[in-house]
């Protein structure tokens, strides 16, 4: 009997410690896996970093300008980027927005460092072409259009209309700390022009403001102007950030927003659709623009710098939004449900024209919306 047991008691030993090195090497192979893992990631890591510096090194073949300090980190990864694809090294350089395209063309003149390739919005290409800085070949990369935040806990769903914006806040208390049933920036034509874009045509001779002039216009005025005794904006203090900001704190229900300012928003619980009507029978007309890639005619490199337009448009585009804010033109773009309604809502859109004389446009018709909003007369024909 006692054989037997001290027969049990060995080979339960014998079991025991089986086990135990069996767990070991589990433990070891799992943590060796770990280190595997660790390793591959820092050899990843040490290969961009050979890379940027490899690229930082080395001469640059292109010159590529842009003016959207939103996009810095952006185009300097996309040239980083290409260079691991191609070996070929482009120099990127912001420069301020002020008199941007005279800038290139100076330089471009003068020959002195003037971009292969740049940054422009696509109502000033006329322009660019007129200075003669631009090949006819445009490479849509992002855009600017607007868009209404809702508070979900005052409209479950999106609201269809203005009015019935206007309609809740009749008849519900807005709540504690609530300013405004809707707001935008009304100093600005940009977000002014959906209110009576349907009745507005683009003279494309010389970028006047053309309407009939007739009832439904002076309608939509009417509906603008009425707004500004339902609606308290301050025309000498709203800005597009006081907009976001007041919505953020919920100080208002309703916004209408630029796309690019959806990735500042920290609301809890709101939503994100394209432009209502203004009521039951009158829709708003969106605006938008288009942030387009133009090479340089003078270039001496026009196929490489055309080639590294191609590489931004097609091959960086999953970036794009998280690093600038802007949301890509690219149809098979991945986008989250709010991107996704800011895209609808540019192909919706009416997109500004270019034109050399496009920002007399917007000053004149700027001027003309805050002169209405501010208990001006509705403008005769």
């Amino acid at each position: 009997m006692k054989k037997k047991t001290k027969e049990i008691i060995e080979t339960t030993t014998l079991a025991v410690g089986v086990i135990l090195l069996s767990a070991a090497a589990f433990y070891s192979s799992k943590e060796t896996g770990k280190t595997e893992l660790k390793t591959d990631r820092k050899e990843q890591i040490t290969s961009e970093q050979e890379t940027k510096e490899a690229y930082e090194a080395a001469q640059k073949e292109l010159s590529f300008w842009y003016s959207d300090a939103d996009c810095r980190n952006y185009f300097e990864q996309c040239a980083v980027d290409y260079y691991a694809k191609t070996g070929i090294a482009v120099g990127i350089r912001y420069v301020d927005e002020e008199s941007y395209l005279e800038q290139i063309y100076d330089a471009t003149m003068t020959e002195e460092d003037y971009p292969d390739l740049y940054l422009a919005w696509n109502d000033a290409k006329d322009k660019a072409y007129l200075y003669g800085v631009a090949t006819e070949e445009e490479y849509p990369l992002f855009f600017d259009t607007l868009v209404m935040v809702y508070q979900k806990e005052n409209f479950p769903e999106a609201p269809e209309s203005i009015s019935e914006i206007l309609d809740y806040g009749q008849n519900n208390l807005l709540g504690e700390g609530v300013g405004n049933l809707l707001e935008w920036n009304v100093a600005d034509g940009f977000y002014d022009y959906p209110f009576v874009g349907t009745e507005v045509e683009w003279n494309e001779t010389d970028y006047t403001l053309l309407t009939t002039y007739g009832e439904k216009y002076n309608d939509e005025l009417t509906f603008f102007k009425n707004l500004s005794e339902t609606v308290g904006i301050d025309t000498d203090e709203i800005d597009r950030n006081q907009v976001v900001e007041n919505f953020n704190q919920g100080a208002s229900l309703c916004a209408i927003i630029d796309s690019d300012d959806l990735n500042k928003m920290t609301a809890e619980n709101y939503g994100v659709c394209g432009l209502p009507m203004l009521d039951d029978t009158t829709p708003m007309q969106g605006v938008a623009r288009t942030g387009i890639l133009l090479v340089n005619e003078f270039s001496g490199e026009k196929d490489m710098a055309a080639d590294f337009a191609a590489f931004i448009e097609k091959e960086e585009v999953d970036t794009l939004h998280a690093m600038t804010g802007h949301i890509s033109t690219d149809e098979g773009a991945s986008r989250d449900e709010a991107e996704q309604a800011a895209f609808m809502q540019y192909q919706n859109s009416q997109l500004v024209p270019d034109a050399a004389n496009a920002g007399e446009f917007w000053s004149e018709f700027t001027r003309q919306m805050k002169a209405l909003w501010n208990g001006g007369s509705l403008p005769q024909e």
